[in-house]
């Protein structure tokens, strides 16, 4: 089994979010950096650029294992797999999405107060995603930070566009704007997470995060994040659902299985 605590899977219930520590080898990282230059020069359709002119580069894409052999290998043979389903407590694991998300140096854009869970078509429940870094992760280079426990609040907050933190149009209303989390952190219980190369973030997609600017002018933020649902994940159809190509064919409440959210991990 993967290296994973019990202590790391409680704070996970528990806070929706928690650190795992040099879970991803230099090997791993060295690789994907190579891949990622190799996403960027051949983006696909569903890839964006989110900074204006002047302020840097901010690139997403999605789905890069269906194109890339580096991306494809990591998905097959990486612990990221196995580390996801002991943290759900899984004995079956679905993909749900690949995001890559590249922030330049001089980039001088947050990410904004969002949850994952209205991007996607699952439901509340075992639905995780993975937030791997590339590069060492400060306050100056794009560190995530977390509102422990409001995966329990039971609010689903309407989604904002990446790039602007405006209301993404065509979304359904859910419950309305996130709240000001940056206002008042500690009454929201916001944790910002400094990591190393090989730590990796694993929380709920109905976690409350942002991230910081890349304000460094030399330190790039490369990271992979990758979204899973386990054993009680169903499908909930949405429709804003801005990563999708196509539309799966299931039924309302249907297990993921399938070519849009393929088994990667059986116990």
């Amino acid at each position: 089994m993967a290296i994973v605590s019990e202590a790391q899977v409680e704070a996970f219930e528990r806070d929706g979010v928690a650190l795992v520590k040099q879970v991803f080898s230099d090997d791993w990282l060295d690789a994907l950096a190579i891949a990622v230059d190799e996403v960027m020069a051949d983006p696909s359709p569903v890839s964006r650029e989110y900074a204006p002119d002047g302020k840097g580069r901010f690139f997403t894409d999605h789905h890069m294992s269906q194109r890339n052999e580096t991306f494809k290998r990591f998905m097959l043979e990486s612990p990221a797999n196995e580390t996801a389903a002991a943290m759900l407590r899984a004995d079956k694991l679905n993909l749900v999405d690949e995001h890559l998300l590249v922030k330049e140096p001089g980039t001088d854009i947050p990410t904004y107060w969002h949850h994952d869970l209205p991007y996607f078509e699952i439901s509340w429940q075992d639905f995780g995603s993975f937030w791997i870094p590339l590069d060492p992760v400060t306050a100056d280079t794009g560190a995530m930070k977390f509102a422990k426990g409001s995966h329990l609040w039971g609010k689903l907050f309407k989604p904002v566009l990446i790039g602007s933190g405006e209301d993404a149009k065509g979304a359904d209303e859910f419950d309305g704007p996130a709240p000001d989390i940056n206002a008042d952190p500690e009454k929201y219980n916001v944790e910002m997470f400094e990591m190393d190369r090989g730590d990796a973030l694993f929380f709920h997609a109905a976690t409350l995060h942002a991230a910081e600017p890349n304000r460094s002018p030399q330190t790039r933020r490369r990271a992979l994040s990758l979204r899973y649902g386990g054993n009680g994940a169903r499908w909930e159809p949405r429709d804003y659902v801005p990563s999708r190509p196509t539309r799966p064919d299931l039924e309302v409440g249907a297990v993921l299985d399938g070519d849009h959210y393929p088994v990667v991990w059986r116990a």
